[in-house]
């Protein structure tokens, strides 16, 4: 793709998704449940959370643009809807090693989870055309490196990961609007 059909199927993208925010919001309610859950109940209900709450990040992402943004389907962006798809595949890898870990040294496994899906954000910056994916991601590797290496967090990474997805879709949000 030359840099101009790039921009428009970024554009239409966008378009289609209300720039990822939705998607990114949904996240953040999982992560924050994750929080909760991780508080109540230990680390392994805390995944537990994650993993099907991850699983419902893109269907009600899609549900909110549709309804609450009336965005229309994508159409010259479907080469792009396919790279988000083959992401996802490392994705799931990264979730079988949080997995592992969850049994070997469960101290890690949030942390790991936290990390793959902030290496995940960096793609989003190439789908949408959107530079705070990268401020997103970064942000949520950071916090994630801090907790795989033990530094300590002012709240459990639950709720951290959430918070930063929170403003994060705010941001997003705001910049997708202003360019509609």
């Amino acid at each position: 793709m030359t840099e101009a059909p790039l921009a428009a199927a970024q554009h239409d993208l966008a378009r289609a998704y209300a720039g990822g925010a939705p998607g990114v919001l949904v996240s953040g309610v999982v992560w924050l449940i994750a929080g909760t859950v991780w508080q109540l109940h230990g680390t392994t209900a805390a995944f537990a959370a994650l993993f099907f709450g991850g699983m419902a990040i893109h269907p009600l992402g899609v549900l909110i643009e549709r309804v609450a943004f009336k965005a229309p389907k994508a159409s010259i962006g479907k080469p792009l809807e396919t790279l988000a798809i083959e992401a996802t595949i490392p994705l799931f890898v990264g979730v079988l090693i949080a997995w592992i870990l969850l049994v070997r040294a469960p101290d890690l496994a949030i942390p790991t989870f936290a990390a793959i899906i902030g290496a995940r954000y960096f793609l989003f910056r190439t789908m949408y055309g959107e530079i705070a994916y990268w401020a997103l991601g970064a942000a949520i590797l950071l916090v994630a490196a801090l907790a795989l290496f033990g530094i300590g967090l002012p709240l459990n990474l639950g709720f951290v990961v959430g918070i930063i997805e929170f403003a994060a879709a705010a941001v997003i949000l705001q910049r997708w609007r202003s360019r509609r």
